[in-house]
Parts: structure tokens; sequence; C-alpha cells
């Protein structure tokens, strides 16, 4: 279910989509309070586990300001497959509304989000223009990073290639510091995502904690050696130029 709320002016959420654009490209204090006032806007709040758009719903981009979420394609018998996650600070549905979803998206924790729409622009060549083209090309890479994750590496190159995906996106969302970041995720969405048994994810977590690759307190994770998870992951940072 969804419901109505109000969002304060100075809403601390909309920090997270300035802190990225504002990696990709120099923004004009135009383009800034521009996103800015998207946090003015009425927000919606959506409840864990919801089907926040169904598969092939057409409908006008939205901005995620707090929660996760994700893109899933759900067989016929039940089974889940997580295509990707949408973090605080993404957009959902960039691209012209008439375009439908291909995937459902579906709430992990509550979620809080605006609508988007003012963002899309023409096709003037502005800093914003190219910020927002940066956050597609990197929405590439991550699909490009899920699909060898599933087709070609091992549990603990997968687990290790994600987390390191979650650090990067959520640094560049000033929402992670020194390789520590609270997920909020269970084991059973991490295992959807990684095309694994829930037993198998749990195996692999508790060895990569033995081996000292990564902490683990409650929803807080702390990746101890980042290169060398990079190593096991044959991971990149996401592209960040705008161009």
């Amino acid at each position: 279910m969804s419901c109505l709320v109000t969002a304060p002016a100075d809403a601390p959420e909309i920090v997270a989509l300035l802190a990225r654009l504002r990696g990709l490209a120099p923004l004009t204090e135009e383009e800034a309070e521009r996103v800015a006032g998207l946090a003015r806007l009425p927000a919606r709040e959506t409840a864990a586990r919801q089907e926040l758009r169904a598969e092939g719903q057409s409908a006008p981009p939205l901005l995620l300001l707090a929660g996760w979420a994700c893109r899933v394609h759900i067989l016929p018998d039940g089974r889940r497959q997580i295509i990707s996650f949408l973090l605080p600070g993404d957009i959902i549905g960039r691209g012209r509304p008439s375009l439908a979803e291909l995937c459902s998206i579906n709430s992990l924790t509550r979620l809080r989000h605006v609508d988007a729409s003012s963002l899309v622009t023409g096709g003037e060549e502005t800093p914003l223009a190219r910020a927002l083209r940066a956050l597609e090309l990197q929405e590439v890479a991550q699909l490009r990073d899920q699909v060898v994750r599933l087709g070609r590496q091992m549990a603990h190159e997968r687990m290790a290639g994600l987390l390191l995906e979650f650090e990067a996106r959520l640094t560049a969302a000033g929402l992670a510091s020194g390789g520590c970041f609270a997920m909020p995720l269970t084991q059973e969405v991490l295992a959807d995502a990684l095309g694994l048994s829930v037993v198998h994810l749990n195996r692999t977590l508790q060895q990569m904690r033995r081996e000292g690759l990564i902490a683990l307190k409650g929803r807080v994770v702390t990746l101890k050696q980042t290169a060398a998870l990079r190593s096991i992951a044959d991971w990149q940072p996401p592209p960040r130029l705008a161009g």
C-alpha cells in the first residue's frame, strides 16, 4: 500500500541524488536548485515487500529518496530472479513515460519516492543532461556485471562483486564511508539476486568473514580488504564520464 505524505523542504534524502550528479558533471546553481526542488514535492511512501510497478506498466519516472527496491522477474512457478537493485538517489524509469518497464519494481524496505518528471530533459546539452546520461551508462554497466556474475562466476566472486557495487554506489551518494555501509537485505534476497540457494549464500558469507574479507554486524557491512575483493570479482569501478 502507498500513502501520500509531504516531504519537508529540507529533506536530507535529496542529498543522495545531488552527490551522485555532482560527481558526474559540474551542475550549475540553477540545476542544483532544480534537483533540490524535488524534495519539496509531495512524496509517497510504499511499504516493504510491495509491487511498486508491474512488469509492462508505463509510468512517469520516480526518484527514490529512501529505501531499497529491486527490478525482478518472477517465473510462473514462483521462482524469482532479481535483476538489479535500486538505492536512494536512483531514478526509476528515467526514459520517456510511454516506455514500459521490462521488469517488475518491488520494494525491499519501506520506500520514500517522488515524481521525477521535471528532471527529464529534451535534447539540450547541459551538465544535468550529461550527468543523467552517465547514470544511465552506469546502470548498463551494472547490468553487464550481473550477467557476468550469473553466467560465469563462482559464488564468492558473485558476492564480492555485488558488495563492491553497493559500496561504490552508496559512497557516490554519500551513504557509505571507509567501506562501511548499511545493507538492509535478507539472505533470501541476496540469494535470489546471485542465483544461489540460501544455504550456499550463507556459507559463502561465513567463508568471506573467516578470511577477513568482510565484517557483518547486524545490517552493517564493512569491506575490510577492498583490493582483494576487487581481484576476486575482477571488478572495476562504474564509469564516471558524463560525455
